[in-house]
């Protein structure tokens, strides 16, 4: 019996075939691997979109709209807590802005307006002559600087904005909390318009970005695309945070 060789074509088409099974094998294990992963206690995995960032009915700052790729990472479910913030300030012996500065700024509701409380401070949110702040509310009164020496204590960071738009738009799926509520939060950004050419470079005292609360003044719908700023150092009743990490 004589042996038959496969001709060039059928030869082509049998490393088509192995190469596409391999791929295929690849694509199967990492999708197993993505699912497999599981999340630290507290964080909730954000895997690879892409988000439409902006909007054409927003602010001024919330144009022009456009599309962006988002990396996976790990992002808190909640927002930091005044008991996670007080251990580290007891591990390191932290001073907050707030309290370096010595008064800090509190929404007053009936009136609609601003108030600067004197001694106001994460721990006593509306000053040393009031109640201390409840062990699980949200941290407030935190600024920039002090978001980031936490996460970074934690060997975390703050999100990106973009990050945090893509996560405002899926809160509710992800089942992340106060998410579109009052409270602000605090991204790693520098705030710019969308349309300047220096978007992505630091000014001398400029502004961070906050994502994911409501306008105090108006009673407007919220949007995942709204957009706060504040200088660094600046600490208020409706400032707090939550961290993100990179997957290793």
């Amino acid at each position: 019996m004589k042996n038959v060789r496969p001709s060039q074509k059928n030869r082509t088409v049998i490393v088509f075939t192995l190469k596409v099974l391999l791929l295929t094998s690849i694509t199967i294990f990492q999708v197993q691997a993505q699912y497999r992963y599981q999340a630290p206690k507290g964080m909730v995995l954000i895997e690879r979109d892409t988000v439409q960032i902006g909007s054409k009915d927003g602010r001024a700052d919330e144009k022009p709209t456009f599309p962006f790729i988002i990396r996976p990472f790990l992002l808190d479910v909640n927002p930091v807590t005044v008991k996670d913030f007080r251990k580290f300030v007891r591990f390191t012996r932290y001073t907050t802005d707030a309290e370096r500065i010595g008064k800090s700024y509190v929404f007053n509701q009936d009136k609609n307006k601003w108030d600067t409380i004197v001694g106001a401070y994460w721990l006593y949110p509306f000053g040393r002559d009031s109640s201390m702040a409840m062990y699980t509310d949200p941290v407030t009164h935190i600024s920039w600087n002090d978001a980031k020496a936490y996460a970074a204590w934690l060997g975390k960071r703050l999100p990106t904005e973009f990050e945090y738009e893509l996560v405002a738009k899926k809160a509710a799926k992800l089942k992340l909390q106060d998410i579109n509520q009052k409270l602000w939060h605090w991204c790693n950004d520098w705030y710019r318009f969308y349309g300047e050419q220096d978007y992505y470079t630091k000014r001398i005292n400029d502004r961070k970005t906050l994502r994911g609360g409501k306008f105090v003044h108006s009673k407007a719908p919220y949007r995942p695309s709204q957009r706060m700023s504040a200088l660094p150092y600046t600490s208020t009743s409706i400032f707090g945070f939550r961290c993100a990490k990179d997957l290793q």
